[in-house]
């Protein structure tokens, strides 16, 4: 089986949640959030791509746009890399960790990552490390990686540090303990927090958790 940042997240945040989107393949319909941010991912690609125009109400970004398409930036990077860490293609059935990342570009022998996020600012540090590990095993060439949150909605940039291949080791050991963690669990249990009234599958919603 082949894990991503959201599905750690998800396992993370309840076990029984991952059981039952990773593993049963149960579907949770998208909401208008969902579709509104796929959306404007899709613009963001566009834009860089194939050089088209964004809608009026982003139109701010315009500026930033060019400079990602000054700097040769990749739209849509697709990454995968076994579980000893050795990049293969992203459909390859040893893939272990796969992801895709918005933007990349490259300076040197350093790299830029950056993810568009619509909505709310929220804590995206666990993603951006796993991307940044997996650009500094996938790039050997590549000796530090800087890391970047667009709000497009706020209209800001967020700026998460840089990671250099010295730190490489110890953020592949990061990464193998949490998905250790889900590869080893046998019962994955409910875990009830806030979260549990927007879920799904809650109890009250007709759902199969006992929450």
């Amino acid at each position: 089986m082949a894990f991503s940042n959201s599905s750690i997240k998800t396992y993370e945040q309840c076990p029984y949640k991952y059981k039952l989107t990773r593993i049963e393949h149960k579907q949770e319909p998208s909401g208008d959030a969902a579709n509104r941010g796929k959306m404007i991912h899709s613009e963001f690609e566009d834009a860089l791509t194939k050089l088209m125009l964004i809608p009026d109400e982003r139109k701010g970004w315009v500026p930033y746009l060019d400079t990602l398409v000054g700097k040769n930036t990749q739209a849509e990077v697709e990454f995968a890399v076994t579980k000893d860490w050795q990049a293969c293609d992203f459909k390859d059935p040893v893939a272990w960790l796969r992801g895709i990342i918005d933007a990349l570009y490259f300076q040197g022998t350093a790299a830029h990552i950056l993810d568009w996020k619509t909505g709310k600012e929220r804590d995206y540090e666990d993603q951006l490390k796993l991307y940044a590990a997996a650009v500094l095993t996938i790039y050997p060439k590549v000796e530090q990686v800087s890391m970047e949150i667009c709000y497009i909605d706020l209209n800001k940039h967020v700026n998460h540090g840089i990671m250099l291949r010295e730190h490489l080791p110890d953020m592949q050991a990061w990464v193998d303990n949490r998905i250790t963690k889900i590869e080893r669990d046998d019962i994955f249990a409910p875990k009830p927090s806030l979260g549990c009234k927007w879920c799904h599958f809650r109890k009250s919603n007709g759902g199969p958790c006992q929450w």
